[in-house]
C-alpha cells in the first residue's frame, strides 16, 4: 500500500543518516586528538588564518566610482581629498573612508505647508524642489542633512512670497509661475550663504488650495475684501472729482482776495494822496475849499437819492415824478384838475411850493457864492 511504502522510505533515510554520524564523529575525534597531541603543528593553520583575515581586510579598501560622481576621501573622520570616476583603492576602514556623492542626479524635497496670503487668507501649498550637489566635499561636510535644510529653507521661502500674494492670483493660476521663480532665488541665496554646495534647479507649485474647515469663513473674508476695495475706489473717483474743483475755487478765493487786497490797498493810497493835496489846498484858500466840498458831498448825495422836481411857479401846480420810480411817486401826472379833488390839490401845491423855496435857498447861496469867485 502507498502509506505503507512511504514509511518504509522514511525509515530507510533515517537508517541511512544514523550511519554517516558516526563517521562523521569518529573523523573529527580523531582530528581533535592530532591536533592535542602536535601542538607545533598548529602554526601553519594561524598563519594561514592570519593571511586570510589581512587580504580579505586589505580588499576591502578597493572602491569604484561611477561617472557623474565623486568620491570624497575621509582619514579618521577628516577629509583627505576627493577621487573621480573610475576604480581604486584606499587604506581599509577605519583608516580610510570613501563615501560617493552624485553630482548628476537630481534630487527631490516636498513641502507641503498651510500659509497666509496677502489678504489674510489661510491656504494650504505644496510645492516640490528638485536641487542636485555642485560640491561633494560642502554636501557631506557643510550642512549635516541636505535634505533637510533644503525643504525647511524652501518653505521659508514660500511663506514670505505667499503672504505677498493675494488669493484670488495664487488660485487662478497667473501667479505661479512667476512665484516658483521667485521661490527659487530666494531659496538659492540663503543655501549659497551657507556653502552648501547645493544649486536649486526647479519649483514645482503642485497644489494651492484653502483648506475645507475654513472654507466658509475664509469665503466671508474675500467678500468682505472685495467690497472695502469697491468703496475704496468709489471714494478715490469722488475725491478725483471733487478735489479738482475745490482746488480751483480756493485759487479763485486766493485770486480774488489778492485782487480786493490790491484795489484796497489802490484806493487807501489815492484817497490819502487826494487828502493831502486837499491839505495843501484848504491852506491855501480855506472858504473856496470847504465850498468846493460841500458842492462835491452834495452831488455824491444826491446821485444815489430819488428826486421830485416841483415847479410851483404860476397859478397851476405842476409835479414831476421821479423818472426812474414813477410807480413810487403817488402823485398824479397833470396839474391842478387832475383826479384827487381841489382841495388836495391845494395842499399837493403848498407843499410843493415850500419844498421849492427851502430848496431854491441853497441854490442861491451857492450862486452868490459863484458870483463871488
Amino acid at each position: 500500500m502507498a502509506w505503507n511504502q512511504s514509511s518504509d522510505d522514511q525509515d530507510a533515510t533515517t537508517r541511512r543518516g544514523a550511519a554517516r554520524s558516526p563517521k562523521l564523529g569518529g573523523w573529527l575525534r580523531r582530528w581533535r586528538q592530532r591536533w592535542s597531541a602536535n601542538p607545533g603543528a598548529r602554526s601553519p593553520y594561524y598563519a594561514a588564518a592570519a593571511t586570510a583575515a589581512l587580504a580579505l581586510w586589505l580588499a576591502t579598501g578597493f572602491y569604484q566610482v561611477d561617472d557623474g560622481e565623486r568620491g570624497v576621501l575621509q582619514r579618521f573622520g577628516a577629509y583627505a581629498g576627493l577621487r573621480g570616476s573610475g576604480a581604486g583603492w584606499h587604506l581599509p576602514w577605519p583608516v580610510e573612508t570613501l563615501t560617493n556623492v552624485n553630482l548628476d542626479h537630481i534630487n527631490s524635497a516636498d513641502v507641503h505647508s498651510r500659509m497666509f496670503t496677502a489678504d489674510a487668507v489661510l491656504v494650504t501649498v505644496a510645492a516640490s524642489i528638485h536641487y542636485q550637489y555642485t560640491d561633494a566635499r560642502a554636501a557631506l561636510f557643510a550642512v549635516r542633512e541636505s535634505e533637510a535644510v533644503v525643504r525647511a529653507l524652501g518653505e521659508a521661502a514660500a511663506r514670505e512670497l505667499v503672504g505677498q500674494h493675494r488669493i484670488a492670483e495664487l488660485l487662478g493660476g497667473a501667479a505661479r509661475t512667476p512665484l516658483a521663480s521667485a521661490m527659487r532665488t530666494a531659496l538659492q541665496q540663503p543655501l549659497d550663504g551657507l556653502g552648501a554646495g547645493v544649486r536649486v534647479v526647479a519649483i514645482d507649485l503642485t497644489d494651492v488650495q484653502v483648506p475645507e474647515a475654513v472654507l466658509p469663513s475664509q469665503r466671508d473674508l474675500v467678500q468682505a475684501g472685495e467690497e472695502r476695495d469697491k468703496m475704496a475706489r468709489e471714494a478715490q473717483g469722488y475725491a478725483a472729482e471733487v478735489l479738482p474743483a475745490a482746488q480751483a475755487a480756493a485759487q479763485r478765493q486766493r485770486l480774488d482776495a489778492e485782487g480786493y487786497k490790491l484795489q484796497t490797498i489802490g484806493t487807501a493810497e489815492g484817497d490819502a494822496a487826494r487828502f493831502d493835496q486837499l491839505v495843501v489846498a484848504y491852506a491855501r484858500a480855506p472858504e473856496v475849499t470847504r465850498t468846493r466840498m460841500y458842492i462835491e458831498t452834495m452831488e455824491t448825495i444826491l446821485a444815489h437819492s430819488r428826486k421830485l422836481i416841483i415847479d410851483g411857479k404860476g397859478g397851476n401846480t405842476f409835479v414831476l415824478p421821479p423818472l426812474d420810480k414813477p410807480a413810487d411817486a403817488g402823485v398824479p401826472r397833470g396839474g391842478a384838475g387832475a383826479a384827487g379833488g381841489a382841495a388836495g390839490g391845494a395842499n399837493a401845491g403848498r407843499a410843493a411850493t415850500a419844498s421849492s423855496s427851502e430848496l431854491a435857498l441853497p441854490d442861491e447861496r451857492s450862486r452868490e457864492r459863484g458870483e463871488r469867485r
